[in-house]
């Protein structure tokens, strides 16, 4: 079996050790998350804390990755997050994931804290740490630019900017063309351990067991990209930002009322975004191998270039309330260049103006500034204090959840977050499917468990559902299409709670193949349109790739061993079922939405975790029972739970 070999970093030490992939490792849990999980829940148990030096964070590429399957360039970066200290992982596309591949590594570890400020560079066999003290300071794009040209232009690179030298718990890690490490401060983490950036170059051919299936594959799957295309992305500038902006409730963070004047604002920012779009854009910008092409290059001033797709064209907008693309883009290049978050960056301002606006903030905490909606100036200017610290930046710059409990005076109420992870804001969390979603999802935030499949289609006439399935669209198994054409679901979006539960968890499974494999979800189901629509697929995608005879009932294994696993180790750090239910906003239980919408009940939300917890082999704390354990070939993690007395008189 091809795989690819391990490089472990000790910063404190300056020590370098190369070894053979661990084959045993990849067979039980593939690659990318999974082998990172598995080496996380050795390193990083709750004794050792997420700024400790002995606080570990694993880099591995999926394991189709860098091959010809589309779409295939992912990495995913596992470690303790700071913000919220459980499990956490970023999925990151562009070229690195191809990059480290093509070195012949899969897999970097890396642990210890460096004196001074240093960055790892991997060109194919040769590894080193190299200073870079003259690094410090500089911003993302400074710093990649400064690394390429003393490396030739070879490296593709992923630093930090102030916000990760600054240890903002919501620092990303920038990647090239707008890729980051972003939710869960992994910026924070590498700026912690004085590792500044990462650079690789690799020259080698990534191995194949059987080019000529694989080959067929792919072929089928390019064959269904232009129908991907046409439902997602053509309409995308005009669709995203009038969708989310329309439905937004600006109440969230408190906000103006909506005027006539501002409601009619709101429904023409979606024409006058997509005429700015098709005046502007540049270009379209893909990670490697994919013929999506989701991002969109547009030019700055300064001749530099920011990258925008979905959220990051319509967060800052609506944490804002500046309906204007121009200053979407401003925020989006100051984001990427300071390493900071959007969903968290964004919250984090909404929520300072919102407590201003409420007596809970006042001029003397916010250094003199007078803090309101709708003025560009106070947006930026909270963004350039959190970044560096300063004042009242320094107190947000610890996320929502902890800055709540810093300021007191009642703030808590109006923190909202999913297991201290800032929520994504304008979702409709009274819908079933993204109430559970922001539930479960195992980072914290729904952003990693959102279908459209199952949160959109639902919504649509009978007609449009059956066709659908009639066109190959569909991708769950041919025993959902009961809970897909259920009557009555198209008026609310909330089908029945079997139904909601049922999808949740296998979408749960669909995402974690993909970070297992490398494959971006815009290829599998984040999406209605996906252009791999079966999990048989995957599994003979991974047997071509691997050699190992991967059928789709090994691969739903493998997946829920991995789903579980990753849950147990947030057990371990006290995560329970009370957790899963306040990651849900209250207010989702106490505004009544626009009709004919309805209100999310919390005996619903109960329900609905009740079923989705039975699905899974949990016990009504989410917590995986030692038969489940067992079952997945996981009785290391039962071993531990029971020592540590999680487990006693649980079966």
């Amino acid at each position: 079996m091809p795989i690819g070999d391990t490089i472990e970093i000790d910063l404190s030490r300056g020590i370098i050790e190369k070894r053979e992939g661990d084959l045993a490792l990849v067979r039980d849990y593939v690659a990318s998350k999974g082998t990172g999980t598995r080496i996380l829940w050795d390193r990083v148990p709750p004794e050792v804390d997420a700024f400790a030096p002995e606080s570990t964070f694993i880099m591995s590429a999926g394991v189709l990755t860098g091959t010809l399957v589309p779409g295939a360039n992912r990495l995913c970066i596992v470690y303790k997050s700071p913000a919220t200290n459980i499990h956490c992982y970023s999925s990151v596309g562009g070229f690195l994931g191809t990059a480290l591949k093509r070195t012949g590594y899969d897999t970097v570890i890396v642990s210890g804290k460096s004196d001074t400020p240093v960055y790892l560079y991997i060109n194919d066999d040769r590894v080193e740490l190299r200073d870079a003290r003259h690094l410090w300071g500089h911003d993302t794009r400074q710093t990649e630019s400064l690394i390429r040209k003393e490396l030739g232009d070879q490296a593709e690179v992923l630093s930090i900017g102030l916000a990760g030298e600054n240890k903002v718990l919501f620092a990303t890690a920038e990647h090239g063309a707008g890729d980051c490490a972003g939710r869960g401060g992994f910026g924070a983490l590498m700026g912690d351990k004085n590792l500044k950036a990462i650079a690789i170059h690799g020259t080698k051919d990534i191995p194949v067991a059987d080019t000529e299936r694989l080959f067929d594959i792919c072929n089928y799957i390019l064959s269904r990209t232009h129908g991907a295309r046409k439902g997602i992305l053509d309409p995308a500038g005009y669709t995203f930002v009038r969708t989310f902006l329309r439905w937004a409730d600006f109440r969230n963070f408190g906000g103006i009322v909506q005027s006539p004047e501002f409601q009619e604002e709101i429904k023409n920012s979606g024409p006058l975004t997509q005429a700015f779009i098709e005046r502007t854009r540049e270009r379209e910008v893909a990670c490697a191998n994919c013929s999506l092409r989701c991002k969109h290059a547009y030019r700055n001033t300064d001749g530099t270039y920011v990258y925008h797709k979905c959220a990051g064209f319509y967060y800052a907008m609506f944490t804002s309330q500046i309906l204007k693309p121009e200053f979407s883009l401003a925020c989006k290049t100051l984001f990427e260049r300071y390493g900071l978050d959007i969903y968290s960056t964004g919250d984090s301002v909404a929520f300072a103006i919102d407590l201003y606006e409420k007596g809970i903030l006042t001029r003397e905490d916010t250094d003199g500034l007078h803090l309101e909606w709708q003025n560009p100036d106070v947006y930026l200017a909270l963004v350039h204090k959190i970044a560096r610290r300063e004042g009242i930046g320094d107190v947000l710059a610890n996320g929502t959840y902890r800055a709540a409990r810093q300021i007191g005076k009642g703030a808590e109420r109006y923190a909202f977050t999913a297991k201290k992870l800032e929520l994504h804001m304008n979702k409709i969390y009274h819908r079933y499917h993204m109430a559970l979603s922001s539930a479960v999802c195992d980072r914290g935030d729904m952003t990693k468990l959102d279908s459209g499949t199952a949160g959109q289609m639902p919504r649509r006439p009978l007609s449009e559902r059956e066709a659908y399935i009639k066109d190959g669209w569909f991708h769950y198994p041919d025993s959902y299409k009961k809970y897909f054409l259920e009557e009555g679901a198209d008026a609310y979006g909330n089908s029945s709670i079997e139904a909601q539960a049922s999808y949740n968890s296998y979408d749960m499974e669909q995402y974690t193949l993909a970070d297992l494999s490398g494959i971006c979800m815009f290829w599998l189901e984040f999406w209605m349109w996906p252009t791999i629509n079966s999990r048989a697929m995957m599994a003979d995608l991974m047997t071509a790739v691997t050699g190992l005879e991967i059928d789709e009932a090994e691969a739903t294994r493998i997946a829920s061993r991995v789903i579980s696993l990753v849950r147990a180790y947030s057990v371990r750090e006290g995560l329970r079922r009370q957790d899963d239910f306040d990651s849900v906003p209250k207010h989702t239980f106490e505004r009544e939405p626009r009709p004919p919408e309805r209100k999310l009940e919390p005996d619903t939300l109960d329900q609905l975790l009740d079923k989705f917890y039975e699905i899974r082999g949990w016990d009504r704390q989410g917590i995986p029972t030692a038969a489940n354990l067992e079952e997945l070939d996981l009785g290391f993690v039962r071993e531990d739970m029971e020592r540590r007395g999680i487990l006693e008189g649980k079966s």
